[in-house]
């Protein structure tokens, strides 16, 4: 079960950013910038939703949204974007499931982490399947005293913001009090409601006067791996001389992020890097490679020497200008919005490209040509798994070499 990274407390036009150590469960706010106008850091929201809004939402492919009044915003965690053309965007439209009253203003929103999400207003609340858009609308809306019978009498007039805190608990919010909430065992945990200003329940708040009514809390989306083999069927060198020349390796890549909220697989990327030597007839190859973020055609960078402070690893599978290099790659490995539709089966995320869970992936470095050509490839390969929603934090680093020559 994934214990939430970061959390966004919102109150008043500004936000806290709490994050918690997954390692030891500590929880901090860097108070040196914390509280912070939503204006300032959130530069892609509307105008009209940086001074508040009532509720947001995480979801299973990475985006984020934000409901205010009858409107919402979709935030892309992925790239910290918003398609400023469309949105905000009528919740009504988008939302058709959603009965007309809660496609109004909603108060409340919290992704459960088992293909459901809640929705509240009011005394009352919707349970909405989020895998098939879908609310029972032979049951809901319904009252949240129903629904949730043991919600102090407060709560179940309404609740103001709830947060899956990914470790088995979610916390609703009332004015100045809050709930711990048991997911598994669908009940109030024994205590509560207590007051956020309880002392040492919530101490990062209080003292960033967060002390209620909060407008919203959410979940921030993040990377986990479930499993990993990088690199898989490593072969380092295989060759041959006859009727053609070959000289190269062979490597398996696959991965498995978790699905559990606040884990989600559109949040993790896999990434190659090269470093090395790569000849023909005993010339250095030119091919694409990515530096700071710019593809380009260059040589790879050797290995450094000792004492260097760049390791000299570059981002390896940009596509190569030029077709009949011998080490041309037609892949941007791991991008999920790079390959699109291209149906190459070297570089996949199962079962969809922009959510899938399992990515997989297979290199073959090296190179082909006419009898009597000579290849040479000693290259240090590093395999990452990133998070995208989280600054590219590293989750996975494993390097390995092909080294190989002929003839």
């Amino acid at each position: 079960m994934a214990q939430a990274r970061t959390v966004f407390f919102f109150r008043g036009g500004k936000y806290v950013r709490y994050e918690i150590d997954p390692a030891t469960g500590a929880e901090s706010v860097n108070h040196d910038i914390y509280p912070r106008d939503v204006s300032e850091a959130w530069t892609a929201m509307p105008a009209s939703f940086t001074h508040g809004f009532d509720a947001a939402l995480t979801w299973p492919d990475g985006y984020v949204y934000f409901f205010k009044g009858p409107q919402y915003v979709r935030w892309d965690a992925t790239d910290d974007t918003v398609d400023a053309s469309f949105y905000p965007h009528a919740t009504a439209d988008q939302w058709p499931a959603l009965p007309a009253s809660f496609a109004a203003g909603i108060d409340a929103a919290i992704n459960w982490g088992d293909g459901r999400a809640f929705f509240f207003k009011g005394s009352q609340y919707v349970r909405y399947d989020i895998k098939d858009n879908f609310v029972d609308h032979n049951i809901y809306p319904r009252d949240i005293s129903d629904g949730w019978p043991d919600f102090p009498a407060a709560f179940k007039n309404g609740i103001d913001a709830a947060v899956n805190w990914g470790n088995g608990t979610a916390y609703f919010f009332k004015g100045g009090s809050y709930l711990n909430y048991d997911i598994q065992n669908s009940k109030v945990r024994p205590g509560y409601p207590l007051p956020i200003t309880e002392p040492g329940k919530w101490p990062e708040l209080v003292q960033a006067g967060f002390t209620g009514p909060l407008d919203d809390v959410i979940e921030w989306p993040q990377a986990d791996v479930a499993s990993v083999k990088i690199p898989d069927r490593l072969l380092s060198c295989s060759k041959s001389s006859l009727p053609r020349v070959r000289c190269g390796g062979e490597f398996d890549m696959h991965a498995v992020f978790t699905e559990a909220n606040p884990s989600i697989p559109a949040c993790g990327e896999y990434r190659q890097y090269v470093r090395g030597v790569l000849e023909v007839n005993g010339q250095p190859v030119r091919f694409v490679l990515r530096e700071n973020g710019v593809p380009a055609p260059r040589l790879m960078r050797p290995r450094p020497g000792p004492g260097s402070t760049d390791d000299n690893f570059q981002e390896d599978g940009q596509a190569a200008s030029n077709p009949d290099n011998p080490f041309h790659v037609d892949l941007d490995y791991g991008h999920r919005n790079a390959s699109v539709g291209n149906g190459n089966r070297n570089d996949m995320y199962l079962l969809d490209r922009r959510s899938g869970a399992e990515y997989v992936g297979r290199d073959t470095p090296g190179g082909n040509g006419p009898a009597g050509i000579f290849f040479k490839i000693d290259v240090d390969f590093r395999g990452q798994l990133i998070d995208v929603c989280n600054g590219g934090t590293v989750l996975f680093t494993r390097e390995w070499t092909v080294n190989c020559s002929v003839p």
